[in-house]
């Protein structure tokens, strides 16, 4: 006798769908705010190589590609330093990934560079 695809196989079929399904949306919500902190750790570190020198400067471009790239990074939260020999930043945020309401976690980012 012949053995077709029925119920059965139809709901394995859907139901392995939907956990792919949601691991990728899962994946993708921690990845954002991760490639989030590191293009700006990384525009952080090349805006102190340019700009070694001029605290304020370096300030506004943190803070505006921050706000390009969606960083909940606040004015109090960013410090720029500088002394004799070297230029330093330190930033930290956090940013919350929900999933659909039901779990939240909470990812906490800090940015020390010195150039």
């Amino acid at each position: 006798m012949k053995k077709g695809i029925g119920n059965r196989g139809s709901v394995k079929s859907i139901f392995i769908i939907a956990v792919l399904v949601a691991l990728v949306y899962v994946g993708i919500s921690f990845a954002r705010p991760y490639y989030r902190y590191l293009t700006l750790r990384n525009n952080t570190t090349d805006t102190l190589e340019m700009d070694v020198g001029n605290i304020q400067t370096i300030r506004e471009k943190i803070l505006a590609e921050a706000a390009s790239l969606n960083v909940p990074l606040n004015e109090e939260d960013l410090e720029v330093t500088k002394d004799e020999k070297r230029v330093r930043v330190k930033a930290k945020w956090s940013e919350v990934v929900d999933f659909w309401g039901y779990y939240q976690k909470q990812l906490d980012f800090t940015i020390d560079e010195e150039y």
